[in-house]
């Protein structure tokens, strides 16, 4: 019975050991691909980023930019986790407007009630694409819309245009952000979506 309980002991630490040896492969090729986006950008990069937080930093093209991963544990019975990629700029100018754009849609809301019944913001520019791709808030509709200028509503549906199907753009006040649909594999994707990204921050502003 002891040699059984040994063997079974053994057997199930051989996977264990295998599954972690694997998993730490894993980490240090996925690093070693994250740190070649660092070095292409000229950032800090932080080898310890344990899938939370900050993993890069630094200036691009004159605006602050930070990529780092969240990790999102949702309520079920499970407790399953989701980690997602991000790349942030941070705008030079911040607004005053309360500004909370994000995409619209069951793909990335989930199922919602009509915003008639539930009294959800979403503030009509004029610009039937953009209308109905987004959902606009802000504290004040005629400011927001008169910031939401042609050229800027433009540059948001050209941008968003660039990046992959499931890249989810988002702009506020002090920030323009895309979200990665998880762990991203594909580093080229992940640099032209960050440059895009700078680049519409820069168009915001302008």
């Amino acid at each position: 019975m002891v040699v059984d309980l040994l063997c079974t002991l053994g057997f199930f630490g051989g996977i264990v050991y295998l599954a972690f040896r694997r998993m730490g492969r894993f980490r240090t090729n996925y690093n070693t691909m994250l740190q070649s986006v660092a070095e292409h950008f000229g950032f800090g990069f932080n080898p310890n980023h344990a899938w939370n937080g900050t993993v890069m930093s630094g200036m691009l093209n004159g605006y602050r930019c930070r990529i780092w991963f969240e990790t999102v544990r949702r309520r079920s019975r499970r407790n399953r986790s989701s980690t997602y990629l991000h790349a942030t700029i941070t705008l030079n100018t911040p607004q005053q407007l309360g500004l909370a754009i994000s995409p619209q849609g069951m793909l990335y809301e989930g199922l919602r009630l009509p915003d008639g019944l539930t009294g959800n913001q979403d503030i009509v520019v004029g610009q039937d694409d953009f209308d109905s791709m987004y959902r606009i808030k802000g504290f004040d509709e005629a400011a927001v819309r008169a910031f939401l200028t042609p050229p800027r509503v433009l540059a948001v549906l050209q941008t968003q245009q660039s990046l992959g199907t499931l890249e989810r753009l988002s702009i506020t006040d002090t920030e323009v952000s895309v979200r990665f649909p998880g762990v991203m594999s594909d580093m080229q994707a992940v640099s032209a979506s960050t440059s895009a990204v700078v680049w519409l921050a820069g168009q915001l502003e302008s």
